[in-house]
């Protein structure tokens, strides 16, 4: 009886563990995605084996899986979605919240010296603090010729000192040169600005919907309004998009009550993001370009859709597709599509092509390097004064 029992527990013992082993294999199969995607895991666990064992160069482990993960997402054939590694996708994240490592300068070439002239200064910002002026031409960092290369190379030199002091070799007009401690820091970029044209326009330039651009533009718009405008433009060129919870938020404050953004998932499920009935009654326009993205592209749509605006400027993309950053373990994380959106008259401006102006305008190559660099005012924009038009008399 006992030798019985013994087997009988033995056995059931057995039972409960291949159970276990099952029941794991199971839980790890549905992990990956079925057993197709199960066996393409083992494939790719196999070749880092065979690379760790038997390679006869030097090889990052790492390195390798960062290359083959962005490959991987890259094979999607969709330009939104992307892999970041872990250094990539901590910048992305001050990018969202509309910060970066710098010292509060826009640049560009400067032939007569090979370096960079400012062109643009934060205000406050560590450059301006430490002296330096627009036209200043930065040549060197840290001892390091920036002159002939790119501004990528000189971005590079600069973040490196991120929480230190980056010593700038700087030519003023006239050819002093000297050199400068600037604090290298995270800076806060304003992603709104607004002012009053012809007297009684208001004028919202939205640079992009990431953090706290909806609460700006909100503001902006307000601010405007207690001014006594009569009328609003919103600039949303190159404008690259962000937050769709940004888009709603200032969305809702100018429309009326109704659906003003709507997604659907791989399932075709719809879910509606909507407006209460308060909203903004201003006869309004927007600028659009050919790199206003997403939400910019969206935010322009939404607006026509409800007859509360027209749209002036070049023709846009059609994006029409939201993604969805999922973080992994060691730091990095997938930026997938995840969803396709349509705006408030079910239009998907992905199958339409993007948006077609009710007016087009044009920049010429010069208006637009001066538009690029800041330095194209408002009431000499070809593009602005066409928004400016369609606001009536």
């Amino acid at each position: 009886m006992k030798g019985s029992s013994y087997k009988k527990n033995l056995v059931t013992g057995a039972l409960c563990a291949l159970c276990g082993v099952l029941a794991a294999f199971a839980v790890i199969i549905v992990g990956f995605g079925g057993f197709r995607g199960f066996s393409c895991a083992a494939k790719f666990a196999q070749v880092m084996r065979i690379i760790r064992t038997q390679f006869v160069g030097e090889s990052d482990l790492d390195e390798v899986t960062d290359a083959a993960l962005a490959n991987a997402v890259a094979s999607l054939d969709d330009d939104w979605s992307y892999y970041m590694d872990a250094a990539a996708y901590a910048e992305y994240q001050d990018y969202s919240a509309n910060l970066y490592q710098g010292i509060g300068v826009t640049v560009q070439a400067d032939e007569a010296t090979g370096g960079f002239a400012i062109v643009l200064l934060e205000k406050d910002g560590p450059a301006q603090t430490a002296g330096l002026e627009v036209g200043d031409v930065i040549l060197a960092v840290d001892g390091i010729s920036v002159q002939g290369g790119t501004v990528e190379d000189m971005r590079a030199l600069i973040q490196a000192d991120y929480g230190k002091q980056a010593f700038l070799t700087v030519q003023r007009t006239g050819g002093e040169q000297w050199q400068v401690s600037v604090s290298c820091e995270a800076i806060y970029t304003e992603p709104v600005r607004y002012q009053v044209l012809d007297g009684h326009i208001g004028y919202i330039d939205i640079d992009n919907f990431h953090a706290g651009a909806g609460e700006r533009a909100i503001d902006a718009v307000d601010a405007l309004v207690e001014q006594g405008v009569d009328s609003l433009v919103f600039d949303v060129r190159s404008n690259p998009g962000g937050q769709v919870s940004e888009m709603v938020a200032i969305l809702d404050h100018l429309l009326p009550e109704g659906d003003v953004f709507i997604r659907t998932d791989k399932k075709g499920r719809e879910v509606a993001e909507t407006s209460d009935a308060a909203c903004v009654e201003l006869p309004m326009a927007v600028v659009v370009d050919r790199d206003s993205y997403s939400a910019a592209e969206f935010f322009a749509a939404a607006l026509r859709d409800y007859d509360w605006a027209r749209i002036a400027g070049e023709a846009t993309t059609g994006k029409a597709r939201s993604q969805v950053t999922f973080a992994l373990w060691d730091g990095s994380a997938v930026h997938l599509s995840k969803y396709s959106y349509l705006t408030p008259s079910r239009t998907d401006l992905y199958e339409s092509k993007g948006l077609v102006p009710d007016v087009e305008a044009q920049l010429t190559e010069e208006e637009r390097t001066l538009y690029q660099t800041g330095w194209l005012e408002p009431e000499d924009d070809p593009q602005v004064r066409a928004a400016v038009g369609l606001l009536g008399p």
